[in-house]
């Protein structure tokens, strides 16, 4: 069980807590903050071409407010890759980076049965996106074309402006809590803005990818309940 330094007491009156509607009822100046990392498999899909670009896992780190009911986290995606496909045809190879991304912050609260409760997110993320390199390859030849010509200028900052996701999802609590499992989906979507400072394929990668109704999907796994640094939960809701 991937609970570090188990604090009992703390996750029994979470789980009561929970089975009584609400998080935990603990005065203002408690040490409220239960950090919970969570692995983080993210995949987005394009819009305009249904293509889907799959980060490498990594983590979403999270402190949740058991008082207030809010949750703020650190997610920070990995550079990707993907090829650029137009219909049947595929165009190139291209890689991406989430830069400037903000802080994960939104709230949970308590939905579902009483039988089958779950915990609610509903969560927000701010990021620009940065793609750094275009690879064109052969269009349904079978060719792996050239590795050498990247579309993308050296020392460009092909980046658009900020935009934002909001994102939803539930997570199925007596799983969480007692399980110490997860496995549940943060979905939403989001606008790609206007690339800037692409070169002279600006317009065309703007044609292609840039617009709104695009989606991502983050799949969390395997919580970590990190409560060893937050004795004072357990004496305040003990």
């Amino acid at each position: 069980m991937k609970i570090r330094n188990k604090t009992v007491v703390t996750m029994t009156a979470l789980a009561s807590s929970i089975a009584l509607g609400t998080l935990v009822a603990a005065p203002a100046n408690a040490a409220d903050t239960l950090p919970i990392t969570f692995q983080a498999d993210t995949t987005t899909v394009i819009a305009k071409t249904g293509q889907p670009v799959v980060f490498p896992t990594t983590d979403l780190a999270t402190d949740v407010d058991l008082v207030g009911g809010t949750v703020t986290g650190s997610l920070e995606l990995p550079q990707a890759s993907a090829d650029l496909k137009l219909g049947p045809a595929t165009l190139a190879n291209f890689t991406i980076s989430i830069v400037d991304a903000t802080p994960v912050s939104g709230t949970i609260v308590r939905g579902g049965p009483d039988e089958a409760p779950t915990l609610d997110l509903d969560v927000a993320q701010s990021f620009k996106i940065r793609i750094d390199s275009v690879k064109p390859l052969g269009i349904d030849t079978g060719s792996a074309g050239s590795a050498a010509v990247d579309l993308i200028p050296a020392g460009s900052n092909c980046v658009t402006a900020e935009t934002t996701a909001n994102l939803s999802g539930s997570l199925d609590a007596i799983d969480l809590i007692q399980n110490n499992q997860a496995d549940a989906h943060v979905k939403g979507t989001y606008t790609i803005p206007q690339f800037q400072n692409c070169g002279a394929f600006t317009s065309v990668l703007n044609a292609i990818i840039a617009g709104p109704g695009n989606t991502l999907d983050v799949h969390l796994t395997d919580p970590v309940f990190d409560v060893g640094t937050r004795s004072a939960i357990a004496a305040e809701v003990a």
